[in-house]
This record gives structure tokens, C-alpha cells and sequence, in this order.
């Protein structure tokens, strides 16, 4: 439908309104002026009517009936005017225009029978004695005794009222004709004010929308329209200041998003793209700018990815994993993701995060290779220097005590170098890529047992006392001897960091899907900002105390290795003063997996 001008839809209303006004004005004047002009005429007749009666008075006392005759053509004549005077027996006795004898009996016409009952007569008809529309009207003419003498009547054609009504109505038409042409010129310049401004107004906010704040609307005459136009410049100020905002968050955000070294991919719930970054277009190998509200389907062509996303989209739970993308070259990348949430907080997507780590996996498997490689050349000859020194040690060879303590200090540091040695080989073999350990469903007690039993004899030296407490019937999937190592090294660092006379309690417990180790002891604590490198290589809370007690660094990691094998996690809770408990978390059961390294 087409629109229309304000204009268009003013104007005419005004013109009709006026015009009805006009018209309402006009008839109500012609009838006034109609119903003020027959009474001016009926008084006019009356007046006459009753002049006539006054001067037929005298001559009915004498009942000279020509001399009424005459005086009614007389008086006729001289006032434009018929008059009739009518008996009561209706006999017409005289009469301006015509001979009494042969006009027909009055006495049946209404204003005569009024008349005649003493009151004044009045009637419009169609008179057959002259042939035009008359209007009559007639009094009673009384005695002293008040008895009706007879009726004077008096009437003037209707063709000369007709007359004057048709010259007052042409009149009241043509000044409604021009009152309403001036009107509608009026209607014209009224509306014109009206929309004009408004237009104006319209199209500054053309240019507000088109970008061009700096217009503004002049001040209008009206209250209303000069409020509009004012609200209408703060609009287009504030509008200025928020689009100027935004677009330096959005240049900001841009900024930061193609500064990033990760690729960031935003994803709504129907799995649509609605935002991604150059870093993860290169890792993709697609074009991100062409990449908006299309599906993941029709950018990512790895089917890991798809998976990963789909699973992100349907649990809504952050979530990480390692993924390979093989294409023109093989990519091994971390992806991660979470939640994507509106101001209001609802979740309208996911937000995933890819991070190319295909160079740093790359430096981990040479690190590894050369620590292995490192470690086998080592053993060798460090097995050699600690034997031949066990060999001088020995009581077939005689040394003075100076030669003796540095032999010792040689064996000392063997053994420890040996240890480290041994400790990076197994964390080599636990790092291989894509390496599994071989499980076997375990009496968990036993495997806590056996390792209670390689730690006796330490915490016998401190008199420290080791209890466990686990179900005797706990059965739980795994590699029994890479676990017994990893409760070991836990037992040893509980052993080594307690006072003499503590005790070292380890519990194992079933939880729903889960079993939890737990090794707690009384030692001297950790501190809190210690706990989140705990785990990494060759890290020390106190480097004098772990090598005064003989600790390689390595054995906490060995520990995170070999439960991460086993698909659990573990955490450390630790007060000063009063102790550490380490925790190990390990699904329960665990499948059985493709062997690939047997430790």
C-alpha cells in the first residue's frame, strides 16, 4: 500500500470538516433567516389584517356590506395586500380582488374557522379564486357583547416570498461558496505549517541515520515541534557518542582478537559461525572473513573438530582436548572451549579457542628423544664409575681415611646421579606419544600393601608408623606396578618431609564412579603458592632441605604422569605445620586400552 504525505491526510480532513461546517453554519442561518423573515411577514399581516378590522368595525354595526366591499378593494389596492371579510355563516360580504357574490362559501376554511371561534387563523394554501400559493391569515371582529361579527382575513401570494427566499438563499450559498474557498486556502497555509517542520525534521533524521550528526534542527515556533526537534539533536548527540563507542570497542576487540596468537571461533546454538579471527582461519585453512553466519559444517572439514563442537554445543560445559588435523600438512592443535554468554547471562553459543601446537609438540617429542637418548648413554657409564668405586671401597683395597671420604662422596653422587637417571627414563617411557599403559583389574590393598612394604624400612629409620585403610574387596583397573611406583613416591616424600615418631595414613575409597586414594601425613606443610608448580620437573619448595634429604626432583612428576596414564588427576591440600594430603582421583572401572608401553 502506498503511503501518503501528511499533507495529503490533514488537508482533506480539514477541508471536509470545514465544509460541513460551513454547511451547518449556512442552513442554520437560511432557516433562521427563513423562519424570521415569515414572521416578520406573518406580523406584517396580522397588522394589516387588524387595521382592516378596526375600520369594518363601524360599518358591521351599520351592516353596510357594499361600504366593506369598497373598503376592501380600497385598502387592498393601496397596501398590495387581498382582503376578504367572511360572516359567520361563511358568506364572503367583501373582498379586494374579487365580487363577493360569486366567490364560494368561506365558512369550512381553516383559518375562517379560527377566526370565527374567536381566535387568530393562520394557513398556507393554493388559492383556486386568484390561481396562486397564498398564505392567509384572519382575526375575529367582536361586539361589545363579545359575539363574532364575522372574520377579517388578509393574505399575500406566496411567488413573492418564494421570491425573497430564492435571492436569501443565492446570497447565503455564494458566502458559503467564497467563506469555504477561503477556508480552504487557509486549510493550506494551516497544514503547510504543520508539516513543513515536520518534514525538515524528517529529513535530518535521514541524515542522522546516514551518519551526518553534525546537522541540526533550528528552533521551531511551536512548543511541541520545538521539543521534538530539540529531542531529536540529543538523539542524534548521544547516538554520535554510542556509535563512537562501539565502533572503538569493535576496532579494540578486532585489535585484540587478530593480536592473538590462539584462534578464537564464536559459534551460536544452531551452529552457525558468528564470529572468528585470522589466526584461526590460518589454522583451518580457510578465509575468516568469509566465514560469518555460515554453518561449522561448510568451514570446518575436520571431522574431530565438528565432533568436539557438537559435544561443546550439547553439554554446554567447558571443555579441552588435543586434536590432529590432517590435511595439506598435519596440524596437532589444543582446542578448548566454553560457554558463550549474553549481558543477561543466558547462554547464547559456544566460544572455542584453537591453539597450534604442533611446534611445541614437536619440541617435546625431540626433548624427550634426546632426554631418553641422554639417559641410556648415561646409564652405561655412571653403572661403571659406581661399580668401580664400590670395587675401591671394598675391604680388598686399603686407603687412608682423606681417600676413603672422597670415594664415598663419589659413590654418594653416583647412586643420585644414577637415580635421576633412572627417574627420567621412566618419565621417557610414560611420555612416549601416544603412549598406554597396560592395565589389569588389581586388588587395590594389595598394590598399597606392596608398596607400604618397599617403604618400611625408611620410616622404620624415623619410626614413622604407615597405615591403610582400603575395602579388602576394592578391585580396580589398572597397571599395578606403575601405580605401586607412584604410591611409593608418595610414601617416601611423606616419609622424608615428617618429623620421627608421625604417622603416614594412606585411605582408598569407592565413590560412586570413582576411587580416591588418599596419602596423608604430619609433616612440616607446603606453602599455598607453592602447590600449582608442585608437579613440574626438578621443582623444590626448599632446595637445601630436598638435597640434604636426597631427592631427585623428579618424583612428584613421575606420580602426575602416571595417574594422567591412568585417565585420573591428582591435587595436593596442604597447611603449614600441619601436614600434606596428596589425592588421587582415577575412574573406576577403566577400560582396557591398545598396549603400547609396558612399564
Amino acid at each position: 500500500m502506498k503511503k501518503k504525505h501528511l499533507f495529503w491526510l490533514l488537508l482533506p480532513s480539514y477541508w471536509i470538516l470545514m465544509v460541513i461546517s460551513i454547511l451547518i453554519v449556512a442552513s442554520y442561518a437560511f432557516h433562521s433567516t427563513k423562519n424570521l423573515y415569515f414572521h416578520t411577514l406573518e406580523s406584517g399581516i396580522l397588522t394589516r389584517a387588524t387595521l382592516l378590522s378596526e375600520q369594518v368595525a363601524p360599518l358591521m354595526e351599520k351592516n353596510d356590506f357594499a361600504a366593506i366591499n369598497s373598503l376592501c378593494k380600497r385598502t387592498g389596492q393601496t397596501a398590495k395586500t387581498r382582503f376578504t371579510v367572511i360572516l359567520p355563516d361563511g358568506r364572503v360580504i367583501g373582498d379586494s380582488d374579487e365580487n363577493p357574490r360569486d366567490m364560494e362559501y368561506h365558512g369550512n376554511r381553516p383559518e375562517i374557522v379560527r377566526a370565527l371561534n374567536g381566535e387568530t387563523g393562520m394557513d398556507s394554501r393554493y388559492s383556486r379564486t386568484v390561481g396562486v400559493e397564498m398564505m392567509y391569515l384572519a382575526v375575529p371582529l367582536a361586539d361589545e357583547n363579545r359575539e363574532i361579527l364575522c372574520a377579517v382575513r388578509a393574505s399575500l401570494p406566496m411567488n413573492a416570498i418564494e421570491g425573497e427566499l430564492d435571492t436569501l438563499t443565492r446570497r447565503i450559498v455564494i458566502a458559503s461558496l467564497l467563506t469555504g474557498i477561503l477556508a480552504m486556502v487557509v486549510c493550506i497555509f494551516v497544514v503547510r505549517r504543520i508539516t513543513f517542520p515536520l518534514r525538515g525534521m524528517s529529513s535530518a533524521a535521514r541524515q542522522f541515520a546516514e551518519g551526518d550528526f553534525h546537522h541540526r534542527i533550528p528552533a521551531q515556533q511551536a512548543l511541541e515541534l520545538d521539543q521534538l526537534a530539540e529531542s531529536l539533536n540529543t538523539m542524534s548527540d548521544q547516538l554520535n557518542k554510542t556509535l563512537s563507542t562501539l565502533s572503538q570497542q569493535r576496532n579494540e576487540q578486532a585489535a585484540v582478537l587478530t593480536s592473538l596468537d590462539e584462534g578464537v571461533v564464536a559459534i551460536d546454538k544452531k551452529e552457525r559461525i558468528i564470529h572468528m579471527n585470522r589466526v584461526a582461519g590460518d589454522i583451518l585453512g580457510i578465509n575468516h572473513e568469509d566465514c560469518k553466519h555460515l554453518m561449522v559444517e561448510q568451514v570446518v572439514r575436520f571431522a574431530n573438530l565438528q565432533e568436539f563442537i557438537k559435544s561443546l554445543l550439547g553439554s554446554m560445559k567447558p571443555n579441552s582436548r588435543d586434536l590432529t588435523l590432517r590435511g595439506k600438512t598435519e596440524k596437532q592443535i589444543q582446542a578448548s572451549g566454553t560457554a558463550l554468554l549474553n549481558d543477561n547471562g543466558e547462554s547464547i553459543g559456544a566460544l572455542v579457542v584453537l591453539r597450534d601446537v604442533t611446534q611445541l609438540r614437536h619440541l617435546e617429542t625431540v626433548r624427550s628423544d634426546f632426554v631418553a637418548n641422554v639417559s641410556h648413554e648415561l646409564k652405561t657409564p655412571i653403572t661403571s664409575i659406581k661399580g668401580f668405586v664400590e670395587t675401591l671401597l671394598s675391604d680388598d683395597w686399603e686407603h687412608d681415611a682423606e681417600t676413603r671420604r672422597f670415594l664415598d662422596i663419589i659413590s654418594q653422587q653416583a647412586g643420585r646421579l644414577n637415580a635421576i637417571i633412572d627417574d627420567l627414563l621412566t618419565l621417557s617411557r610414560l611420555e612416549q606419544k601416544d603412549g598406554v599403559v597396560m592395565t589389569s583389574t588389581s586388588n587395590l590393598a594389595s598394590t598399597i600393601e606392596s608398596a607400604i612394604y618397599l617403604c618400611q624400612l625408611h620410616a622404620t629409620k624415623k619410626n614413622i608408623q604407615i597405615e591403610m585403610i582400603c575395602p579388602p574387596e576394592l578391585e580396580l583397573a589398572v597397571n599395578a606396578p606403575l601405580l605401586e611406583q607412584a604410591l611409593v613416591n608418595l610414601i617416601i616424600n611423606a616419609v622424608k618431609y615428617s618429623e620421627p615418631d608421625k604417622k603416614v595414613l594412606v585411605l582408598a575409597e569407592k565413590q560412586h564412579d570413582k576411587t580416591i586414594i588418599y596419602v596423608k601425613d604430619e609433616g612440616f606443610g607446603i606453602e599455598h603458592k607453592h602447590l600449582d608448580r608442585l608437579f613440574e620437573r626438578f621443582y623444590r619448595v626448599d632446595t637445601a632441605r630436598s638435597r640434604k634429604l636426597g631427592g631427585t626432583g623428579l618424583g612428584l612428576s613421575i606420580v602426575k604422569h602416571i595417574v594422567q596414564a591412568h585417565k585420573g588427576s591428582i591435587r595436593v591440600e596442604s597447611k603449614v605445620g600441619a601436614g600434606s594430603t596428596f589425592i588421587i582421583t582415577l575412574p573406576s572401572p577403566i577400560p582396557d586400552e591398545t598396549p603400547a608401553i609396558n612399564c
